[in-house]
């Protein structure tokens, strides 16, 4: 795990897109988002993240900012790569060298068959499966999941959560379910998603591999980082992503 200090240089020298709008960014819900102590689901870029209640409000932040700077690197070197989940070999680099560390799984692809229904009902039991059935029946990710079949998908966090996970070759996006320890230190139990398919994917949560040929692959992880190290580098992330935050992150409304 890097030191502090290589982790700000690290974050400070990392290649990330172009930014779209000069001058202040924008948002589509026209209100830069406010983290509370309480429950909260965001979607931050192409990663629906929930932080339950023992995540300390001023430390999400800095959590999302991280999930946010990873993702964008990811984009910057992700090219024409016709492999869509090489994308989170980067990503992965990134959380890693600012100070998260993995833990219980290892990111690795496995195959997952059978995807005849829309893709954010396949994604239930995966989640349910990982978190476990006490953090299942309270999860705010999985009331969204189970409730989107009633939502408008033009939605404003539905269409912009749907344009970052597209990929030349299909789509990838990530579920995260934020706890922290007794001491406030946060934990992080993800699962990423990759479809590899021969065009964009342009509505990945309402997805049906039996519509069109693709391929479904699924990674689990756990990644912990202490306060202390996220401390360290968060205003050298916060530098690098906020040209690019309100238009990345928007609160979900349940």
């Amino acid at each position: 795990m890097a030191s502090t200090t290589s982790a700000r240089d690290y974050v400070l020298r990392l290649e990330l897109p172009e930014h779209a709008h000069r001058g202040a960014p924008r948002s589509p819900r026209g209100a830069p988002i406010v983290f509370a102590p309480e429950q909260q689901a965001v979607a931050v870029g192409s990663e629906l993240t929930e932080f339950t209640e023992r995540v300390p409000v001023d430390l999400r932040d800095a959590i999302a900012d991280s999930i946010l700077l990873a993702q964008l690197a990811a984009n910057k070197t992700d090219a024409t790569d016709p492999d869509v989940f090489h994308w989170y070999d980067k990503y992965v680099e990134v959380l890693q060298h600012i100070g998260w560390g993995m833990r219980d799984v290892e990111f690795q692809a496995q195959f997952v068959s059978d995807i005849d229904v829309e893709l954010h009902k396949a994604i239930i039991p995966v989640m349910m499966s990982m978190l476990g059935p006490q953090a299942a029946a309270a999860s705010l990710v999985l009331a969204v999941l189970r409730g989107l079949a009633s939502m408008d998908h033009r939605t404003p966090w539905i269409t912009l959560f749907d344009r970052l996970s597209e990929h030349a070759h299909g789509a990838k996006f990530q579920v995260s379910y934020v706890d922290a320890d007794d001491r406030g230190e946060p934990e992080i139990t993800l699962i990423c998603f990759g479809i590899k398919a021969d065009r964009t994917i342009t509505q990945v949560l309402f997805f049906k591999r039996s519509a069109q040929t693709a391929e479904l692959k699924k990674a689990g992880s756990k990644l912990v980082v202490s306060r202390s190290r996220l401390e360290s580098a968060r205003d050298a992330i916060k530098q690098r992503v906020a040209p690019f935050i309100a238009d990345y992150v928007a609160k979900i409304e349940i």
